[in-house]
Order: C-alpha cells, then structure tokens, then sequence
C-alpha cells in the first residue's frame, strides 16, 4: 500500500489552515523565541511571495496562544504548561490599503483594516483620521489585556508604495506619491508614540524605504534582514527540500522519467539562488512549490509579478542584461538601497528581487540573478525590447537548444545570425551615419555644469562606464549604449540564457577573462566576440579572437570545450564570420554562408 502525497500548500499562506489540513509545512517556528531575543521591534525585508505572511500568520497564532496549532513544531513546547500567557495581536495587512487612488481613499482603507481588528477584539474604534485610529486602538486593547501590552504585526508595511511602482504612479503622479508617504508617516509614527503599549512588533516588506515613518522614527527598531543567523528565516533550504518535499520529488521524478537526483539538481538550477547574506542560498518557495504541484519546469515567480513594468524599466533606463553579473555593493547598500525612483538600476532590480546577494572571497557583496528562472525571464524581456516582432520564440529557443546538445556550431551561428537580424532599427541609431553620439563625459558635464572640477569629473565618467557597462559614446537615442562587443555579447549572452543554457559571463581563468563560457547537455562552449568596421574585417576578427582563446587556454579547464570566436560586421550589423574549433578541427563561416545558414533555419 503507497502512502499518500501530503497536500501542496498551493496559494495558502495561512499558518492555521494549513496545520488543520496538514498541507506540507517547513517548520520555522524554532525562529520566534529567536526573534523576541533579538529585540522589541523586528523588520526584516524579504521579496514577494517568499513567505512573509505566512510568518506573520505564524506570529499570530502563537502569540495568541493557540497551541493546539503548533503539536510538534519546534515552538510547542513553549506553549505548554510553562506559564505561557497568550496576547491580544494586532495584525495589519497593508496589502488592502496598498492601490488606493487618492489621499482620502488611503485613510479609509487604513480604517478598514483597524476596523477588522477592533471587531476582533470587541473594542470600538476612536480618532479621526488613521493615525489617531491607530493609537487609539493599540491602546484600548492593551488595556483588556492582563499586562496592558499588545503583539503588533505588520505585514508589507510598504505595499502602498510598491502597488504605485506598479502601476508607475511614481511616473505619473508625484503628487499622489507624496500624499501617499505622508499618510504612511503619520501612521506609522504612532508605533513610537504607543511604545509603552507594545510588547513586541514585528514588520516585514520588500525593501527598507527611508521616508515611511518607520525607520526614521523608531530608534529601538532591529533589522534582521542581512543578519546571517536569520538567512533561513523564509525560503527553503536545500535540506528542508528534500525532507520536507521528500514524497513530491519521488513523484515527480517518475512522472518526468528522470532520476531524483537529475531532477533535484535542475530543481536547484531553476529555483534555488536566493541569498540574504551572500552565502545561505535558498529555494524561492512560490516558485518550488509551484513547480511540484505542476510537474513540469515554468516561470513560476516572475509570471507572478508585472513583466510589463520590468520590460520597460530595461529599456528606458537602456539596460543590459550581463552588466550586473559581479556588481560589488557595500553592506549599506545591501540593508537600505534607497527610495526606489530614486536608486540606481541595480537598486531597483535588487529591491524588486530580481538580483541577490553573493559574497566574494575577500568577504565583501556582489549582486548576480539567483537562478534560471529569474535571468531566462529577464533575458526573454531584454530581447522582447530588442526584437519587437517576436524572433526569440519558443521555436528560437528550442533551436538552440537541439544545437547546443548537439554540439552544432555551424546550427548555432545560424540562429544567432537570423536573431541578430531582428533586432529593431531603432536600437542601432547610434551607430548610423551622421548622427554623432554624445559623449558621457559631455552628458556629466551638462548635467552638473562647472561645479565638478575637470578631474573629479573623468573619475566619474570611468566608474560609470566600469561599473554600470556604460559606454563612454552612448547614443543619441538614449538606448543600449554605442554598439560594441559588450552590446553584441549581452545579446549572445540575453538568448543563450533564455534557451536555459547555464551562461557564465567574463569568466576570470590563469591567463585572462574569456567572454563567456556555456553548458549545455554535456557540451562546453568557449565563445569570444570581437567587432569588425566591415565585411573584410570581420574574418581576420574571428581569426583573432580564436588565437585569444588558444594562446590564453581559454577552457582548458573543462573536458574537450567547443571553442567559437564569433565577429561582428558593424556595417551591416549581424555576425559576418564564425571561426570554429570541435574534435581538434577548425572551421571558418564566412558571412554568405551564415545567411545561408539562416535562411535554411527559417523554413
């Protein structure tokens, strides 16, 4: 007799309802006294759907003493016959307030959730406006309690702001954003002001804002977002994955006829990666989940979130998608980015949880895409921008993939040639004919005028074009930069990773940084992109950068690599010669046979 599958918590996030129907729970509890340890008023950030109000739930019935909930858990026996008093909790989901259109629908919908809980605990709600509601109810509550405190839960205390980056309110309307922050300040400088009513509070949202009343007000408040002892707080651990998903794994790998191992390690490649102190790597549980209960591989999270916004963020700010690959941060910017329309790029995408912390050698933090699925997403929106008329489709990627698995040089250049054909005309601008490009160093310059001195100026201009994959000579039409090998790679780089090929850029070896390195199906592939002004150019290019990959070793550390040099022709703007080395032998492509190449793929 087969024992039954434990139930998924599919679209659960109620502690309560998942112990009543025993769905598949990671225990987490053994982190409350933990949490109470670490001080009065806790935040800790973390990105969407990654088990925030499932913890809050959690935190909720515990502090309300429901100790039947909790019979095996680690945090049981606290609620046992130890003298454990339950305490009134106020719990403040901030995602119903979050969308409001105006200042006086903000304040009502805050009152909506007071409401809730003054029904909750049979008190009525006094005060005028929100925060006079607010403290108004922490205080009667805490005055039916038997020691005059209360629990106070706050669940994505930011979502007012972040339901207006989406639907790009910060854009449009600075007014209803400021109105938006000035209600959310008032509010939530009441936490301080009821301090002798709280026992204990505990906040969670995506990002730490500084103009929201909470950080810039509560002086005792303790962030355990980066704090290694909390790392595993949410998300799921490679070990909580297979014991807790022990049945699923089994399940799956049988309905997808593939080992459990096989099927752990391309579980661990699409859905593991997450970071929150550059070291504990973690499993995003809406994704995992998601998947188990599917049964086949998708892009579970990010479909769960607006594209649309992340689609046309990258292509107004004129992003690539290699140039954050490695991008070293302080732990400054790590804990707090900033306000989001007015951080960095990577700042936005960090906040957004799109980019995850990774810790170098020498212990400072570098920012990198936790895992396949987020950065074949992200590659498939970069080249939506790049290629409008949809030539990156899913017959695209399966082709190459069969090439790729195949080892089909010749196959591969083709596509590339017929994708790099596509690319919008627009995105070239900067490289037309009589149009002449202004320089970064201009750019700063007219940006802030004589007030830098000349040096302190170059300086500048060198770390944006270091740091960020700037180009000194962007283009007039503010997109992806003037096109050199870094353009032409990034979108080499944009298809290989939306194909699910495991992609390592700029790879540091003995003798030098090769261009990329890739895997796929058993094959290694060492690719070099080099630029050419013409057609007559673009051979001895190639040529060139295959001598670079033979006189640097370039992949020699791995069993027989595929070597490519690719060049591009800069003239007509697509791949016009591929020099090749397979099994020992070398093969020149020049550019008519590419286009023809291309062409047969096209059928």
């Amino acid at each position: 007799m087969t024992s039954k599958i434990p139930l998924l918590p599919l679209g659960m996030n109620n502690f309560a309802e998942m112990m009543k129907k025993k769905a598949v729970y990671v225990d987490k509890t053994g982190y409350i006294p933990r949490l109470r340890e670490a001080g009065k008023v806790i935040f800790c950030a973390r990105p969407r759907r990654f088990g925030k109000s499932l913890t809050v739930s959690t935190l909720d019935a515990f502090h309300s003493g429901r100790s039947e909930l909790f019979h095996g858990l680690a945090a049981g026996k606290l609620l046992g016959p130890t003298g454990f008093v339950p305490r009134p909790v106020i719990r403040l989901d901030m995602n119903g307030p979050a969308g409001s259109a105006s200042k006086e629908l903000l304040e009502g919908n805050i009152k909506i959730v007071l409401e809730g809980n003054a029904a909750r605990h049979g008190v009525e709600l006094k005060g005028v406006d929100s925060k006079s509601s607010f403290f108004s109810l922490m205080e009667e509550i805490a005055k039916r309690s038997p020691h005059n405190k209360v629990v106070l839960l706050i669940d994505e205390y930011d979502a007012p702001i972040i339901s207006l980056v989406q639907r790009n309110e910060l854009l449009r309307d600075e007014r209803l954003v400021e109105e938006t922050r000035e209600v959310m300040r008032g509010f939530y400088s009441q936490i301080k002001s009821a301090d002798e009513f709280l026992e204990f509070t505990f906040i969670t949202g995506v990002t730490k804002f500084s103009r929201m009343g909470v950080f810039s007000t509560l002086n005792n408040l303790v962030d355990i977002s980066l704090r290694p002892e909390f790392a595993a707080f949410m998300g799921l651990t490679q070990g909580e994955l297979e014991t807790r998903l022990a049945h699923h794994v089994k399940a799956t790998a049988k309905k997808l006829r593939t080992s459990e191992r096989e099927l752990l390690r391309r579980v661990r490649d699409h859905y593991d990666g997450f970071s929150f102190d550059g070291e504990t790597r973690l499993y995003n549980p809406f994704s995992t989940l998601s998947f188990f209960g599917e049964g086949e591989f998708d892009d579970f999270w990010m479909e769960s979130g607006s594209n649309s916004l992340i689609r046309t963020f990258l292509k107004d700010k004129a992003l690539t998608v290699d140039q954050f690959h490695g991008l070293k941060v302080s732990r400054r910017f790590a804990r707090s980015p900033g306000e989001i329309e007015a951080t960095p790029p990577h700042g936005f995408l960090y906040q957004a949880g799109y980019l995850t912390l990774r810790r170098n050698n020498d212990g400072s933090l570098a920012l990198d895409y936790p895992n396949l699925e987020v950065i074949s997403a992200i590659s498939g929106l970069f080249l939506d921008n790049l290629m409008p008329s949809g030539e990156f489709d899913s017959e695209a990627s399966d082709g190459l993939r069969r090439c790729l698995k195949a080892g089909n040089v010749p196959g591969l250049a083709g596509l590339f040639f017929r994708l790099y054909a596509g690319i919008s005309y627009d995105d070239h601008a900067g490289d037309h004919p009589g149009i002449k490009p202004k320089s970064l160093d201009a750019a700063v310059l007219e940006s802030l005028g004589e007030s830098l001195p000349e040096e302190a100026r170059r300086k500048l201009v060198h770390d944006l074009t270091e740091k960020m994959g700037l180009s000194p000579r962007p283009s007039l039409a503010g997109k992806l930069s003037q096109k050199g090998e870094s353009f032409y790679r990034s979108i080499l780089q944009a298809c290989l990773w939306g194909a699910g090929a495991q992609t390592i850029p700029e790879k540091h070896q003995n003798k030098g940084r090769l261009d990329l390195e890739v895997r796929y199906g058993g094959n290694t592939f060492v690719f070099e992109m080099k630029t050419a002004r013409n057609a007559k150019g673009t051979l001895k290019a190639a040529q060139r950068g295959m001598l670079q990959i033979r006189q640097k070793a370039y992949g020699l550390a791995q069993a027989n690599p595929i070597l490519v040099s690719l060049a591009v022709d800069k003239t007509e703007r697509n791949i016009g010669a591929c020099v090749f080395e397979k099994d020992g032998l070398e093969t020149t492509l020049g550019g008519q046979e590419l286009a023809r190449l291309a062409r047969t793929l096209s059928r």
